[in-house]
């Protein structure tokens, strides 16, 4: 089959998008991806070699009515160019995955009579998902059946609870032998010793203000423990601050053990490489912790939509896996003694572990694709 992915925006929308296409890439279909003109889609796809459209595409903010206009008239303009493009690849579905880059690929595919499937990642549904939702969408798949209730569709429309897929590296460098190798290899390129417990921070791809100021508040305490290392990445603004922050807090050999990265370009190896994880709750993140079955403190963004990190970290917290502190409680005591608990509490670790492995994170893509092929026929 010919088939369309769609997305843009965040790196939220754009991995999973990209897990898919990888997935059935594989399977044999030809793949073509359809995102913004500008946005951070561009480069990750092209990484892959698959055949990329962009459209021009302009959010709206809901608090700010006058950017509304704009972005009715870019999405008008963006589906009649859309439809046209569809008109000459000819493909036989169509998946969205989220974003406003996704909304005039898969209008226009709705109104040539394609079957449509989309994606939501999150607790509570994108706008995007929620407007396209309304049209003639073949199936939706989510992550959390919480966004069901967001969600108006025809009563044919299938529905699916499936996950939110992860990329294929992170899932290969996840199996056993994979992750002892990648775990070495990392923890030998940091300096980091075999038998040390190592604590991942990041607050997704261009880090989190908080968090950072967070751990390096506290980053005597967290070194307390001699065997404790800290692989933090702090994001690229924000990577002088933290190390220039870092070198007023720690001495010589506390340094050595503080690993400061402000972009990495080898999750899966650093997830491999970690005992502890500390980290916002974006879908995408909780579904490579997952995979990983790392324990983790998480500290949902506290301005996302509906405050949707808070029900996303729900799931981990519930199943045992992971433990939960507001945005608002980094600066007190709950928040270092909670980490330093997990830093030091290897049996707690290991029953989080386990119960982190109770899930069925690497199932995602399957189960997608699947749905894909009922209204694919």
């Amino acid at each position: 089959m010919k088939i369309v992915v769609t997305s843009g925006g965040t790196a939220g929308h754009i991995y999973p998008a990209l897990a898919v296409a990888q997935a059935l890439r594989a399977a044999g279909h030809e793949l073509f991806f359809a995102g913004s003109t500008h946005g951070q889609e561009v480069a990750l796809v092209a990484q892959e070699g698959i055949s990329y459209k962009g459209f021009e595409s302009k959010g709206f903010n809901r608090s700010k009515p006058a950017s509304l206009p704009a972005f009715v008239w870019h999405t008008q303009r963006s589906t009649t160019l859309a439809k046209k493009w569809l008109g000459e690849v000819k493909p036989d579905a169509v998946v969205g995955f989220g974003g406003f880059a996704s909304v005039p690929v898969c209008r226009a595919a709705l109104k040539k009579g394609l079957p449509v499937l989309i994606h939501e990642q999150n607790s509570a549904a994108g706008w995007a998902n929620r407007f396209l939702a309304r049209l003639r969408v073949g199936a939706i798949a989510l992550t959390y059946e919480q966004a069901r209730k967001q969600l108006t569709f025809r009563p044919e429309t299938l529905v699916e609870l499936t996950g939110n897929p992860v990329r294929s590296s992170l899932l290969e460098c996840a199996e056993p032998e994979a992750r002892a190798l990648a775990r070495t290899s990392f923890r030998s390129a940091c300096n980091i010793p075999a038998n040390a417990c190592v604590l991942l921070v990041f607050g997704g791809s261009q880090g989190a203000r908080s968090i950072n100021e967070a751990v390096v508040t506290q980053a005597s305490s967290i070194l307390a423990q001699p065997n404790t290392h800290v692989v933090h990445l702090t994001g690229p603004k924000q990577f002088d601050a933290v190390c220039s922050q870092l070198a007023q807090t720690l001495n010589e050999q506390q340094q050595k053990r503080w690993h400061a990265i402000d972009y990495c370009t080898q999750m899966g190896e650093a997830f491999a490489a970690s005992d502890v994880v500390l980290a916002r709750a974006g879908a995408g993140s909780l579904a490579e912790i997952a995979v990983f079955g790392i324990p983790a403190l998480l500290v949902p963004y506290p301005y996302a939509t509906d405050d949707h990190q808070t029900a996303n970290a729900r799931s981990l917290v519930e199943a045992g896996a992971a433990r939960c502190v507001i945005d608002a409680d980094l600066s007190s005591p709950v928040f270092a003694e909670t980490l330093i608990e997990l830093l030091e509490n290897e049996t707690l670790r290991t029953s989080m572990t386990q119960a982190a492995s109770s899930s069925d994170a690497a199932g995602a893509t399957n189960r997608i694709i699947e749905l894909l092929y009922k209204i694919a026929k």
